[in-house]
């Protein structure tokens, strides 16, 4: 008889959050190598928009959600807290049809969703209560103690699924025994467990060359490992036939890293596969590595929605943004940009708001040079993430950062930093507002 799994993405506990192409692609990995290793699997996505959630442009939606107790650390925020995804009814129906597994695996998010993620355990815990739970993704990673101080019982993989080293080391039940030979290290085999989708993720590497002191890339995944771009193309293939998915998010840390070497071989080979899509980059792009070539060729892939980090354009901040892009640079690529055919409504460049020494002051003046080049800014509040050097050196004034997860929330940290409020945080939302409407 085959060991059984049950796979789980938890409930997200939040002030926000947004359906912008999101899935939990760890998971989809994990179900592959589970199932190549011979696992009878089930596998319940919290989060999942059912197929009648409308969809606004390019498959993005809201995400139901019900309101959530506030915790106290948050009375001052004047917004509503919620527990977004599917009903629990939902949930424990799923549960009762499946049969009893003999391990639960738990996916994790963000740090400060954890109030999510106990909440989903205790559901699956009372259904099977002796059915040992591990708990791995990105808060297990960056927070294990924590987690295993409110989950004691539980099981925390603070490995990778591509490192067979810390696999076979690891004291979780049957992960030791998972064999990676002859799996092809794509989470094409765990798709089978989805059973509709709005849109699909692309992830051509692993990883990120560079080491910004605000970003745990090099925590989550040490190295930068790029993929197949054939298997990449299969990938994207499987969502558009399966669920006729047409738009496609890149999940890619460093999606233009050495792109002769790496993006236009995928390029390559999308289009050789034919594939007509639309596609997206949420998680910023560099934009240092743009050249005529990447362009044109993004302009013929079907790129609609284009993304870039630039944090700040302030010498004084250079250092923890890895001196990601000038002014100067900036405002050249933009000109290659619209020279290709993008437009205003294409671009989105993240403007970060709460770095040492940063006022609200100095952001207004970024969002506006944003501006000055014709594309939007989209400002976006520190969140403290653990292990890495920004997170450290802010930790001597706000020791909660160590042990409250809660604290690491952008809608709450950065309000509690010198000449910042949330008066403040929201005017910087407003103003880059007003200046983006104009550019609609």
């Amino acid at each position: 008889m085959p060991k059984i799994a049950l796979i789980i993405n938890p409930w997200i506990t939040d002030f926000k959050l947004y359906d912008e192409w999101m899935h939990p692609v760890g998971l989809y990995f994990l179900i592959s190598l589970l199932r190549h290793n011979g696992f009878e699997t089930h596998f319940f996505d919290c989060v999942q928009r059912p197929s009648t959630s409308p969809s606004k442009k390019f498959g993005v939606g809201a995400i139901d959600h019900r309101e959530f107790q506030k915790p106290g650390l948050y009375r001052p925020i004047k917004r509503k807290y919620k527990l977004y995804g599917r009903p629990q009814a939902a949930l424990e129906s799923f549960l009762s049809s499946i049969p009893k597994p003999d391990i639960v695996f738990f996916g994790s998010g963000m740090t400060y969703w954890f109030l999510g993620l106990l909440e989903t355990v205790r559901v699956v815990s009372e259904k099977f209560p002796d059915v040992p739970i591990s708990i791995g993704g990105v808060s297990a990673k960056l927070m294990p103690r924590t987690i295993k101080a409110y989950l004691p019982d539980a099981h925390i993989f603070e490995g990778s699924l591509f490192d067979d080293a810390s696999l076979e080391s690891s004291a979780i039940p049957y992960i030791s025994e998972l064999k990676t030979e002859e799996w092809d290290r794509s989470f094409l085999g765990g798709l089978q467990s989805i059973s509709f989708a709005h849109h699909g993720p692309a992830l051509s590497s692993l990883g990120c060359p560079l080491s910004c002191t605000y970003c745990a890339s090099r925590k989550l995944q040490k190295e930068f490992i790029p993929r197949d771009p054939r298997l990449v193309a299969r990938e994207i293939e499987y969502f558009q036939s399966h669920f006729n998915a047409m738009d496609f998010a890149f999940y890619d840390d460093a999606l233009l890293f050495k792109p002769e070497r790496y993006f236009m071989p995928l390029a390559d080979a999308i289009l050789s596969g034919g594939i007509k899509a639309r596609f997206h980059t949420p998680n910023g792009m560099h934009a240092r590595w743009l050249d005529d070539n990447v362009l044109s060729r993004m302009a013929t892939l079907g790129f609609c929605t284009l993304r870039f980090g630039y944090e700040s354009g302030d010498d004084r901040f250079m250092g923890d943004i890895n001196g990601k892009i000038s002014q100067h640079e900036l405002r050249e690529k933009t000109r290659m940009l619209f020279g290709h055919g993008f437009s205003s409504s294409n671009i989105g460049v993240y403007v970060m708001a709460g770095l040492i020494g940063q006022n609200p002051d100095d952001v207004m003046d970024d969002i506006s040079f944003i501006a000055s080049l014709k594309v939007k800014a989209k400002p976006v509040f520190f969140s403290p993430v653990p292990n890495t050097k920004l997170f450290d050196r802010y930790l001597s004034r706000y020791p909660l950062l160590k042990t409250d997860p809660l604290f690491h929330n952008d809608s709450f940290f950065t309000a509690q930093l010198p000449g910042w409020d949330f008066d403040a945080m929201q005017s910087i939302v407003d103003y880059a507002k007003k200046l983006n409407s104009e550019l609609d």
